[in-house]
């Protein structure tokens, strides 16, 4: 994914009409957006149509979007939380829960080495979190997903979720604390 200052340079020129630049943009954040929306809706179609719907809002509101000092990534972030919240208000269901099967097999663009070791270690790993992650409130487990799994600042996640930073800080330790009380967690 490019950096934080290409990301302000791609909306800049979406901004001033380069019809190219939007293409840009979306080829270098979809799979973040995708993965964020997957982990919370948990089906294959209604993600694809939520992150369609996240780049089509997107794209129809960039033109009034104001640089407030964080990345522009954190806007298609708050964009998408907003389209998974009225899925569910439409669905009549929670935001969490069960998570099922397969929530952490998106590909990845970084790429794997295929080894069967490798793949094992990741299979383990996703149990463990699949677990821990069970055992959180909505929040505790927004505010970790965006720290660890799509690498946001608590700056722009205290944005994204209009809480403080400290507040965030508090979420994420208390997450952390709860899913190492998990039984995997500690084995």
């Amino acid at each position: 994914m490019k950096g934080r200052d290409d990301l302000h340079v791609l909306v800049r020129r979406v901004q001033n009409g380069d019809s190219g630049a939007f293409d840009e943009l979306y080829t270098h954040i979809f799979t973040p957006i995708y993965r964020y929306v997957y982990f919370r809706v948990k089906r294959k179609q209604d993600a694809e149509d939520i992150a369609q719907t996240v780049f089509l809002r997107a794209y129809q509101s960039l033109p009034r979007f104001e640089d407030k000092g964080v990345s522009p990534l954190a806007y298609f972030y708050s964009i998408a939380r907003n389209a998974v919240i009225d899925h569910w208000r439409k669905k009549g269901e929670m935001l969490f829960g069960d998570m099922g099967d397969g929530v952490f097999d998106i590909p990845d663009s970084s790429g794997s080495d295929g080894s069967e070791q490798r793949v094992l270690e990741k299979m383990w790993a996703d149990e463990i979190v699949r677990e821990g992650m069970g055992a959180l409130t909505s929040l505790e487990a927004e505010a970790l997903t965006l720290k660890f799994m799509h690498d946001l600042p608590n700056k722009e996640i205290a944005s994204l979720l209009e809480k403080s930073e400290e507040a965030i800080r508090q979420l994420q330790s208390r997450g952390i604390r709860k899913m190492r009380g998990t039984t995997k967690f500690n084995q």
